[in-house]
């Protein structure tokens, strides 16, 4: 039985969840950071979080084992296009970090670094996702 095609819906659902997820946290800490009084937005902070703990990491951690499985299973890991899309997923994964200090630094009354990086984060993410799909698609070498 070939798993592969099961192997590639199931890395797909999870970056689809992994990124909705991405960018719910990069538009809260965004709009968060942008108001005065933390504690109105601290139940959404914590919310957020939650759903991070419970959703959103885990679709990454499936994305990557799933994406390592079949670069394992199929040996195509010399081709540059896997190799520049495994680096934006890598960028991906720390923005994900990133996002997830500085929501939790929010919610507990801190004060937050990379305002800059906050506001572009969700720009960035979609920017990536669009690489990400046309070298996947395309695999121009």
């Amino acid at each position: 039985m070939n798993f592969h095609p099961w192997l590639n819906a199931l890395h797909i659902i999870a970056a689809i969840v992994w990124i909705g997820g991405i960018l719910v946290m990069a538009v809260v800490a965004s709009w968060s950071a942008a108001q005065k009084d933390v504690t109105t937005v601290s139940g959404l902070l914590r919310d957020v979080r939650s759903w991070s703990r419970r959703v959103t990491t885990p679709a990454m951690l499936l994305l990557w084992v799933a994406g390592i499985v079949m670069i394992v299973a199929h040996g195509q890991l010399p081709h540059m296009w896997l190799v520049l899309k495994l680096v934006l997923v890598v960028l991906l994964s720390g923005l994900h970090g990133f996002l997830s200090a500085t929501l939790r630094r929010m919610a507990a009354g801190e004060a937050v670094k990379g305002t800059g990086m906050i506001t572009k984060a969700t720009a960035l993410t979609i920017s990536a996702v669009a690489l990400i799909i046309l070298l996947a698609v395309m695999r121009p070498f």
